[in-house]
Protein backbone atom coordinates (compact mmCIF):
# COMPACT_ATOMS: atom_id res chain seq x y z
CA UNK A 1 0.00 0.00 0.00
CA UNK A 2 1.89 3.21 -1.29
CA UNK A 3 1.98 6.02 1.54
CA UNK A 4 2.52 9.57 1.82
CA UNK A 5 3.49 12.33 4.06
CA UNK A 6 3.48 16.38 4.08
CA UNK A 7 7.11 17.75 4.16
CA UNK A 8 6.60 18.05 8.42
CA UNK A 9 4.76 14.55 8.56
CA UNK A 10 2.17 16.13 10.78
CA UNK A 11 -0.46 14.45 7.87
CA UNK A 12 0.06 11.05 6.17
CA UNK A 13 -1.80 9.43 3.54
CA UNK A 14 -2.45 5.74 1.99
CA UNK A 15 -4.00 4.55 -1.13
CA UNK A 16 -4.39 1.04 -1.96
CA UNK A 17 -4.38 -0.55 -5.21
CA UNK A 18 -2.53 1.01 -8.19
CA UNK A 19 -3.42 4.34 -9.74
CA UNK A 20 -6.07 4.53 -11.91
CA UNK A 21 -3.84 6.50 -14.06
CA UNK A 22 -0.63 8.80 -13.92
CA UNK A 23 -0.47 12.56 -15.29
CA UNK A 24 1.07 15.61 -15.46
CA UNK A 25 -0.96 19.32 -15.76
CA UNK A 26 0.81 22.05 -16.98
CA UNK A 27 -1.82 24.12 -16.21
CA UNK A 28 -1.59 27.59 -14.20
CA UNK A 29 -2.51 25.85 -10.61
CA UNK A 30 -0.42 22.61 -11.34
CA UNK A 31 2.42 25.14 -12.16
CA UNK A 32 2.13 27.11 -8.88
CA UNK A 33 2.15 23.54 -6.90
CA UNK A 34 5.29 22.17 -8.43
CA UNK A 35 4.50 20.68 -11.53
CA UNK A 36 5.07 16.88 -10.54
CA UNK A 37 2.56 14.00 -11.49
CA UNK A 38 -0.55 13.02 -10.13
CA UNK A 39 -1.29 9.67 -9.13
CA UNK A 40 -5.40 9.76 -9.79
CA UNK A 41 -6.65 7.09 -7.20
CA UNK A 42 -10.48 5.80 -6.51
CA UNK A 43 -12.06 7.89 -3.28
CA UNK A 44 -12.70 4.37 -1.75
CA UNK A 45 -9.04 3.46 -2.19
CA UNK A 46 -7.33 6.31 -0.57
CA UNK A 47 -7.23 7.02 2.68
CA UNK A 48 -5.77 10.50 5.35
CA UNK A 49 -4.41 8.45 8.15
CA UNK A 50 -2.60 10.73 10.63
CA UNK A 51 -3.78 14.28 11.34
CA UNK A 52 -6.55 16.32 9.32
CA UNK A 53 -5.19 18.27 6.07
CA UNK A 54 -6.72 22.13 5.74
CA UNK A 55 -8.65 22.69 2.76
CA UNK A 56 -8.93 25.50 -0.15
CA UNK A 57 -11.80 25.06 -2.95
CA UNK A 58 -10.66 26.97 -6.01
CA UNK A 59 -12.36 27.20 -9.57
CA UNK A 60 -10.09 25.94 -12.15
CA UNK A 61 -9.03 26.74 -15.44
CA UNK A 62 -12.11 24.28 -16.62
CA UNK A 63 -14.49 26.15 -14.30
CA UNK A 64 -14.84 23.30 -12.53
CA UNK A 65 -14.64 23.73 -8.41
CA UNK A 66 -11.63 21.47 -7.01
CA UNK A 67 -10.49 21.39 -3.57
CA UNK A 68 -6.73 21.54 -2.49
CA UNK A 69 -5.99 19.38 0.84
CA UNK A 70 -2.62 20.16 2.54
CA UNK A 71 -1.06 20.53 5.75
CA UNK A 72 -1.64 23.25 8.36
CA UNK A 73 1.64 23.32 9.57
CA UNK A 74 4.19 22.89 6.66
CA UNK A 75 1.79 23.82 3.78
CA UNK A 76 2.36 20.84 1.12
CA UNK A 77 -0.34 20.04 -0.88
CA UNK A 78 -0.88 16.02 -0.32
CA UNK A 79 -3.67 16.04 -2.73
CA UNK A 80 -6.92 17.32 -5.19
CA UNK A 81 -10.60 16.03 -5.07
CA UNK A 82 -13.52 17.79 -7.43
CA UNK A 83 -12.78 18.98 -10.91
CA UNK A 84 -14.08 17.74 -13.74
CA UNK A 85 -16.93 15.01 -13.75
CA UNK A 86 -14.97 12.53 -15.33
CA UNK A 87 -12.85 12.78 -12.11
CA UNK A 88 -15.23 13.24 -9.49
CA UNK A 89 -14.85 9.71 -7.81
CA UNK A 90 -11.13 9.87 -8.12
CA UNK A 91 -8.40 11.81 -5.32
CA UNK A 92 -5.53 13.48 -7.07
CA UNK A 93 -2.03 12.15 -5.01
CA UNK A 94 0.61 14.68 -5.46
CA UNK A 95 3.28 12.12 -6.40
CA UNK A 96 6.04 13.99 -4.69
CA UNK A 97 4.31 13.30 -1.31
CA UNK A 98 4.94 9.45 -1.49
CA UNK A 99 7.18 7.86 0.62
CA UNK A 100 8.72 5.45 -2.05
CA UNK A 101 9.78 7.48 -4.86
CA UNK A 102 10.61 4.65 -7.30
CA UNK A 103 6.88 5.12 -7.68
CA UNK A 104 8.09 8.09 -9.37
CA UNK A 105 10.39 6.16 -12.02
CA UNK A 106 7.00 5.62 -14.10
CA UNK A 107 6.66 7.83 -16.07
CA UNK A 108 3.49 9.73 -16.89
CA UNK A 109 0.90 8.18 -19.17
CA UNK A 110 -0.97 11.40 -20.05
CA UNK A 111 0.40 14.81 -20.37
CA UNK A 112 -2.34 17.42 -19.99
CA UNK A 113 -2.56 21.24 -21.17
CA UNK A 114 0.59 20.82 -23.56
CA UNK A 115 0.21 24.00 -25.30
CA UNK A 116 1.80 25.38 -21.66
CA UNK A 117 4.51 23.25 -21.36
CA UNK A 118 7.72 25.25 -20.48
CA UNK A 119 9.38 25.06 -23.24
CA UNK A 120 12.53 23.50 -21.99
CA UNK A 121 10.50 20.36 -20.28
CA UNK A 122 10.54 17.40 -23.26
CA UNK A 123 7.47 15.84 -23.93
CA UNK A 124 6.92 12.32 -22.19
CA UNK A 125 7.54 9.59 -24.60
CA UNK A 126 4.79 7.47 -25.36
CA UNK A 127 2.54 9.57 -23.08
CA UNK A 128 -0.62 10.91 -24.68
CA UNK A 129 -1.01 14.56 -25.53
CA UNK A 130 -3.77 16.55 -24.37
CA UNK A 131 -4.85 19.89 -24.69
CA UNK A 132 -6.44 22.22 -22.54
CA UNK A 133 -9.88 21.07 -23.49
CA UNK A 134 -8.79 17.65 -22.97
CA UNK A 135 -8.87 17.50 -26.68
CA UNK A 136 -5.98 14.71 -28.14
CA UNK A 137 -3.46 16.42 -29.41
CA UNK A 138 -1.21 13.35 -30.33
CA UNK A 139 -0.16 9.98 -28.87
Amino acid sequence: MPTGSCLCGEIKIAYEGDPVFRAICYCHDDRKMANTQVFQVPKASFSVTQGEPKAYTKVSDHGNEIKNHFCGTCGTTLYRSGGAERTRDLIGVRAGVLDDQSLLDTPPAIEVYVEKRPPWVKQVEGAVQLNGKYEVVSQ
